[in-house]
């Protein structure tokens, strides 16, 4: 956990030290740009069997786009698994999707055809209907008509949310049609974690990563960055120190603080970058979206979600604090347990949480 932990740390930092250009749907103004390598997946009702939809967001003018559908073992009726992979490229000098080329990077069959029409089609659909939607910041409900679910749907858009902004689509009698399942960043050209998705349990345990809790002495630790701002936390002698900020519970939690620095030229979508940067997978990880919170209390975010991890079968809780400072800073904490160890000593990590503090 430790070394995919303190590359998310330093990535996190490395993206709040460079300025960040503004890019966007064709013809749609958004509150905060999408970066590269940020992708989206939908479980998508279109299809009878499980089936998910992906964007994975390149540039302003590439987009990859992706069906998979996992294998159907029915004695009666098994399903192979499906997965459907197109490159576009698009027109970003326009105010609408126009294609300049595509290309299907996965292994088709002509009964893949529909699905392949049904892929061109979505871009085209999900990019007209964000443009109807007026500029927002935080989130926004629409009605439109839409066809391919029945007619009358309620769209549900969230600006945190990357690419269309869109987190659900739902029928007119409230049934699920098009609904957000995760969404991460890449970290690399070399990170295939949007390829590797392979669909999101409806039952996530984790029965590897169990913790005991022992009498232990607890003693306060204080963490001061060079501009003299203290972050203090409590902690009992369980836990090792393995740097200035960072702590271990053996195998089972790891927690870390520190400052992001204010920039030279205020923004305002400086703490909501963060906050989406936070809620967003990493390499391997796949956020469950389902489960995400975020709630605000004066100068204070707090973010908690669950995190899978299918190559090791692993589930981790995940918090996250961010508090913007006097002058201008964001200082961050984070606490990453394995669910197992929380959800049988929820008392004990959710006492940590409380504990944490800052001397500005």
């Amino acid at each position: 956990m430790r070394s995919s932990f303190l590359k998310k740390i330093i990535f996190l930092l490395a993206i709040f030290s460079f300025p960040l250009s503004v890019f966007a749907l064709p013809g749609v103004k958004s509150f905060l740009p999408d970066m590269s390598g940020q992708y989206v997946y939908y479980r998508d009702s279109t299809f009878e069997r499980e089936s998910y939809t992906g964007f994975l967001y390149y540039d302003e003018g590439t987009y990859a786009i992706r069906y998979f559908a996992p294998m159907v073992s029915d004695k009666k009726k098994p399903l192979a698994e499906k997965d459907i992979r197109i490159l576009f490229t698009i027109d970003a000098s326009q105010d609408h999707v126009e294609l300049t080329g595509e290309r299907i990077i996965s292994t088709v069959t002509p009964d893949d055809t529909d699905i392949i029409n049904y892929i061109h089609d979505i871009l085209y659909e999900l990019t007209s209907r964000r443009q109807k939607v007026t500029y927002f910041t935080d989130k926004t409900a629409v009605r439109q008509d839409y066809e391919q679910f029945g007619g009358k749907v309620t769209m549900i858009f969230d600006a945190l949310i990357p690419i269309f902004n869109l987190k659900s689509i739902s029928t007119v009698d409230g049934k699920p049609a098009f609904s957000l399942v995760t969404a991460g960043q890449l970290s690399s050209s070399e990170d295939n974690t949007f390829f590797d998705f392979k669909g999101m349990p409806l039952t996530l345990v984790d029965k590897h990563h169990a913790f005991k809790q022992k009498k232990a002495e607890t003693a306060n630790f204080t963490y001061q960055t060079e501009n003299g701002i203290n972050q203090q936390i409590e902690l009992d002698s369980q836990w090792k120190q393995s740097m200035d900020n960072l702590w271990l519970l053996g195998n089972s939690a790891i927690l870390a603080m520190d400052v992001i620095p204010a920039p030279k030229n205020s923004a305002e979508n400086r703490l909501p970058l963060l906050i989406r940067r936070m809620m967003l997978g990493t390499e391997n990880s796949y956020p469950v979206l389902a489960w995400l919170s975020i709630t605000k209390e004066n100068n204070k975010t707090t973010i908690s979600n669950l995190h899978y991890k299918p190559s090791t079968e692993s589930v981790t809780q995940d918090f996250k604090i961010l508090t913007t400072l006097k002058n201008g800073s964001i200082a961050f904490f984070t606490l990453t347990v394995f669910n197992e160890a929380y959800t049988k000593n929820k008392a004990y990590f959710q006492k940590i949480l409380n504990s944490y503090r800052i001397d500005e």
